[in-house]
């Protein structure tokens, strides 16, 4: 039998884990489906804290990828992005080195960064080092699961307020000398878009997007800003000027696209 909360040998999330209420479950479910797919990084050499992350991540509907040391971080770091990223500091050669690099990374400049501290490293150091959240040592389960919870349901508001919707579109992008080179975007939304590039995009350039949106003749234009880059050629920007007309064309279709309707009523 599996420990409480702890996810069989199957990987499968059981019904009901053990010693849990029905109403928990149905509790667990609803906010697990609000979770779905998050990526999160683990880099401890803590046999107890890897054994509650573990035991966590079903719970939260998680991908977790486990590093032991900072050089394995951080070659995770700039390879892949991570919605949180959790990096005990004092217990891993360099983790303080890690902490305050992770927003160096192109992929997880905006990544919710946890701080595990187990007395070298002062809570307030960790925050100033660039921590959102800091856990001190000794290590619950309930009291990690508490803050864990917490964490997802912040990014999973914020994905709410800013739902991206799957798409393939052409998108054409102007940066610096680069001029309408072709890429493709795969999710798209009000405040921004997720692209696929061939070649990477200057982190500090404006970024010029023209596309247009299937059932519309009228192209989109908007001004953005590189949020995070992997070396697989996926990238984020985020829109920061778009004009009124181009905004109110995006809005309506973006809510046709939520309720699945393929209507004329967006063609302009």
């Amino acid at each position: 039998m599996p420990e409480q909360g702890e996810a069989p040998a199957s990987g499968r999330v059981p019904l009901l884990f053990a010693g849990e209420k029905i109403s928990d479950k149905a509790q667990r479910l609803r906010l697990s489906a609000k979770w779905q797919g998050m990526q999160f990084l683990i880099i401890t050499l803590d046999s107890v804290a890897e054994s509650i992350f573990r035991r966590i991540a079903p719970q939260v509907s998680a991908t977790v990828d486990f590093r032991g040391d900072a050089k394995t971080g951080s070659a995770a770091l700039e390879q892949k992005r991570f919605d949180v990223v959790v990096i005990d500091c004092d217990d891993v050669y360099r983790g303080n080195w890690l902490l305050q690099t992770v927003r160096k990374t192109r992929p997880n400049k905006s990544s919710v960064v946890i701080a595990i501290v187990d007395g070298a490293t002062q809570v307030v150091d960790a925050l100033d080092q660039g921590a959102n959240f800091v856990i001190a040592k000794p290590l619950f389960f309930e009291r990690v699961r508490s803050e864990i919870r917490h964490v997802c349901t912040m990014l999973a508001a914020g994905q709410r307020s800013d739902r991206r919707h799957v798409v393939r579109l052409p998108v054409y992008i102007t940066f610096g000398q680069v001029l309408e080179r072709r890429a493709e975007a795969v999710n798209l939304s009000l405040g921004g878009m997720g692209v696929r590039v061939s070649q990477p995009i200057d982190e500090d350039e404006i970024i010029h997007v023209r596309f247009s949106l299937p059932g519309c003749n009228k192209p989109v234009r908007a001004r953005g800003e590189l949020v995070w880059s992997d070396r697989e050629g996926n990238a984020g920007i985020k829109f920061i000027a778009v004009h009124q007309d181009d905004m109110t064309l995006l809005s309506r279709w973006l809510e046709h696209a939520a309720l699945g309707v393929n209507s004329e009523l967006t063609k302009q």
